[in-house]
C-alpha cells in the first residue's frame, strides 16, 4: 500500500476524493502527517490547513473549519468537516470584502450578536486568505 485515499465531506457536499501519498492536517492535539501504512486513528480537527500531495510533485491545500478525521487499516483517510474549501476555489475578492465588513462590525461593540458573527467571519476569512495565499510546496519524493 503506497497510496492513501483522501475523502473530504462537508455538511453540504463531498468536496473531494483523491489518491495521495500523504496528508498533513491540524488536529486538537497538534499537526499530524499521515503516510501509507498509518495505524487506524480517530481525531478531532481544529480550524487549519490540510495539505496533501497532488500526485504531480506539488501539494494541494484545503481550509478546514473543524470536524473529524478517521484513518482506517485500508489507507482511507476520511475527513468529516464542519466546513471546508479548496484554496484554488477561494474567491479572494469576496473573502477580502467579507473581511472588511467583519472588521467594521467589530468596531461597534454595541451590537453583541453581530459582533460575535463578525468575529467568526473574520476568523474564517483569515484562514481562507491563508489557504489561498499559501504557495504550494513541491514534493521531495
Amino acid at each position: 500500500m503506497n497510496k492513501l485515499t483522501l475523502d473530504i465531506v462537508t455538511q453540504e457536499k463531498r468536496l473531494l476524493t483523491v489518491e495521495t501519498a500523504r496528508v498533513t492536517v491540524e488536529t486538537e492535539m497538534g499537526e499530524i502527517t499521515i503516510l501509507p501504512g498509518h495505524i487506524p486513528l480517530l481525531a478531532k480537527l481544529k480550524e487549519g490547513l490540510l495539505r496533501f500531495d497532488d500526485g504531480k510533485g506539488s501539494e494541494d491545500i484545503v481550509a478546514i473549519f473543524g470536524g473529524f478525521l478517521e484513518v482506517d487499516e485500508t489507507g482511507k483517510v476520511a475527513i468529516l468537516a464542519d466546513s471546508a474549501v479548496r484554496a484554488k476555489d477561494i474567491d479572494l475578492a469576496k473573502v477580502q470584502k467579507a473581511q472588511s465588513e467583519a472588521k467594521i462590525t467589530l468596531t461597534d461593540k454595541k451590537r453583541e450578536i453581530e459582533f460575535a458573527q463578525a468575529e467568526a467571519a473574520l476568523k474564517r476569512t483569515w484562514l481562507e486568505l491563508k489557504a489561498a495565499n499559501s504557495k504550494p510546496r513541491h514534493s521531495t519524493t
